[in-house]
């Protein structure tokens, strides 16, 4: 690795939990931490976590909200405090983790210092603010700017080249799965016994409780599948903006015995609770309902490759770049995520039929150990450092 000095804005890092900070966590920390500087606002817990980290974390009060006034104010703040870590350190390169709130801190370094740079694209960002002209252009701007773009996959890529992006600008880049602590285990019996589990089927999802994750399609599911299948069980790892709504519709299709709200659970006990289930199942989809979310989709799912690396098929929407994450029919089903038919046939289908549970998790293990190790996935970031 070269002496070159690169700043990342991440926009979300730990201890903060989501698909971008663990994105960038995992990439990073195979990184050597001497040039590699990252910009993080102090969330809380954040002195606790950078006491154990090796990285090279410089913290900054900056807000953490997602409202779009949020995200400009962000952008300001990054801009401000990079331009002052630039004048001490002297950076050749920065990578921007949102092209909002750090795209523009970005544009602005390389037109005061001919600093290049590089943003990383989501999904759903066009759609989110498709309404709104002046951000859009801004959007654009940021984009065609960029020295290159990385997108998490095939579908995104897509969306951002509509707005004419040329095509040699984007190199796509996955997330990935830490292989050494997703992995294949027994279930856990204190587990098995706080929830009730034995001899029960277990569906498992892992996400935000969020509209465009698709509980609510799963509960229906359930509950018209409880009378043939009536060990079946549904388990919902996670808290959001959606938890009530989801638990009078569970009350509602009179499921209340075959859904368990786990609530949050640790990063220490999820390979627990993947390994807990017999299949994963996020049938995620674009949101309609929420006006501040509305054209958010899943750019493409790391959930889908940690229940792989634990050997168990997983069950997925149409909509977004989860064809990247999973190989359809091969290491699991992706379906329509409003196709309540479709959704019960296919779960019916994985109940019956252990033998192809069983291929198909172990082929999403060999996937994920082959291509998505995070360390597989670093290696394609480092000759942007």
């Amino acid at each position: 690795m070269s002496d070159r000095r690169s700043l990342l804005i991440p926009g979300d890092f730990p201890p903060v939990i989501s698909g971008i900070a663990t994105y960038f966590h995992e990439i990073w920390q195979n990184f050597p931490a001497d040039n590699c500087f990252i910009l993080a606002p102090k969330d809380s817990g954040w002195q606790d976590f950078d006491s154990s980290s090796s990285l090279n974390i410089i913290r900054r009060g900056i807000p953490t909200q997602n409202t779009t006034n949020a995200k400009l104010f962000k952008g300001f703040l990054h801009t401000f405090w990079t331009i002052l870590l630039h004048i001490r350190y002297k950076f050749d390169i920065i990578h921007c983790g949102q092209v909002l709130s750090s795209g523009i801190t970005g544009w602005t370094m390389k037109k005061l210092f001919k600093i290049p740079y590089i943003i990383y694209v989501y999904g759903s960002e066009t759609y989110r603010f498709g309404n709104k002209p002046l951000l859009l252009k801004s959007i654009k701007s940021f984009l065609e700017s960029a020295d290159k773009i990385i997108p998490n996959s095939r579908f995104t890529m897509e969306e951002f080249l509509a707005l004419g992006i040329p095509r040699d600008k984007f190199h796509i880049i996955t997330p990935g799965v830490d292989t050494a602590r997703f992995y294949p285990t027994e279930k856990n019996p204190d587990l098995i016994e706080q929830y009730d589990l034995e001899d029960k089927f277990v569906l498992l999802t892992v996400a935000r409780l969020d509209e465009r994750k698709g509980h609510d399609f799963v509960i229906r599911a359930v509950a018209d599948l409880k009378n043939d299948s009536p060990n079946i069980v549904y388990l919902i790892v996670g808290k959001g903006r959606e938890e009530q709504n989801l638990r009078s519709l569970v009350a509602e299709m009179g499921v209340e015995d075959q859904v368990i709200f786990c609530g949050y659970v640790s990063d220490e006990d999820l390979p627990k609770y993947y390994n807990l289930s017999d299949t994963f199942i996020l049938l995620n989809r674009q949101s309609t309902d929420n006006k501040q979310l509305r054209g958010d989709y899943e750019g493409f799912g790391i959930v889908f490759l940690e229940a792989s690396a634990c050997a168990k098929p997983v069950i997925a929407g149409n909509f977004g770049g989860i064809a990247d994450a999973i190989e359809d029919g091969k290491s699991g089903y992706i379906i329509d995520g409003k196709d309540l038919k479709a959704i019960t046939n296919t779960i019916r289908l994985l109940i019956e039929n252990s033998t192809k549970r069983d291929i198909i998790g172990q082929y999403g293990l060999q996937r994920v150990r082959n291509s998505f190790d995070w360390k597989t996935i670093s290696r394609k970031v480092l000759p942007y450092l």
